[in-house]
């Protein structure tokens, strides 16, 4: 992807953010580009929208093959998960788009969501009984309602993870 291309599509996020029917030419002028080049870019601003979608779930990928999450225990790794999430996710929630089918990028989120929550069960940390893949859309189910509902989106991202990972770990722990 071009520079340009990415810098259409950040400044893209934050004028949505901002204004949800930022227009184009709003959206050209926060990336500070005229309008024939966001035109040669993106046809229009469906188009644009969807683009901002899946480069938003290939953000996600990027953040979390950066975080490193097999590579921890399963309580770190809930927490890079969730920090790393949060942080696209406050960047591009606003571009959330209500799609008959994921993108791969979506997919492969979903994917590994449910493979730190088989992991944790596995080692005992978590539940057993509820299924991973269960557990896994509790943790993503947390994870939205911190970049959307009132006023847990106004937690910054820190104290987001940290009430999270806490509120997941306590609930979901093994029984003792």
């Amino acid at each position: 992807m071009s520079r340009t291309r990415e810098a259409i599509l950040r400044a893209a996020a934050a004028a949505l953010r901002t204004h949800e029917r930022a227009g184009m030419a709003d959206i050209a002028a926060a990336a500070g580009v005229g309008r024939a080049t966001l035109y040669r870019h993106f046809a229009n601003r469906e188009e644009l929208l969807l683009e901002l979608g899946r480069f938003a779930a290939e953000e996600s990928v990027r953040v979390l093959d950066a975080a490193n999450i097999d590579a921890v225990p399963v309580a770190e790794g809930l927490a890079r998960m969730t920090r790393a999430l949060l942080t696209v996710g406050r960047e591009f929630w606003v571009v959330s788009t209500h799609r008959a089918r994921l993108w791969p990028e979506e997919e492969e989120v979903g994917e590994r969501l449910r493979a730190l929550a088989g992991r944790g069960q596995a080692e005992g940390v978590l539940r057993t009984d509820l299924p991973y893949d269960q557990l896994a859309a509790l943790h993503g189910s947390l994870v939205l309602g911190a970049l959307s509902v009132a006023p847990l989106a106004q937690l910054g991202v820190e104290d987001a993870t940290d009430a999270i990972v806490r509120l997941f770990l306590e609930g979901a722990a093994t029984p003792r």
